[in-house]
């Protein structure tokens, strides 16, 4: 389950951001996670409730923006939601035959913390 590394990856993000912007205490953290990211959502909420024990983010919350992952065919050029569609262009009809347009993403969008 790599849901978990990321955990431990992101700590590690968080560990850098609070010495170099000299934040003491995050109290949330929101990621968007696209659907192509190969990222469970459910999945890594729980890893997280496991990664932050007896960690400085014990008492910090993670929330998700889920967003769709959209994708061109390369037959006849439209843009499609990949998952919404199950992998099929709804124009033309191929099937997986497609380029990831956006969906992939796995990032921070939102620190919330308690200094002034």
């Amino acid at each position: 389950m790599h849901e978990m590394g990321l955990c431990f990856e992101l700590m590690s993000t968080l560990d850098d951001l609070l010495k170099r912007e000299g934040v003491s205490h995050i109290t949330s953290i929101t990621l968007d996670v696209g659907e192509a990211s190969m990222v469970v959502p459910r999945f890594l909420l729980d890893c997280w409730e496991a990664a932050k024990a007896d960690t400085p983010y014990k008492d910090c919350s993670l929330k998700l923006n889920l967003t769709k992952a959209h994708g061109r065919c390369r037959q006849c050029g439209f843009v499609f939601a990949i998952a919404e569609n199950d992998r099929k262009c709804p124009k033309c009809g191929s099937m997986d035959d497609f380029d990831t347009i956006d969906g992939t993403e796995f990032e921070i969008s939102e620190i919330e913390t308690d200094d002034n």
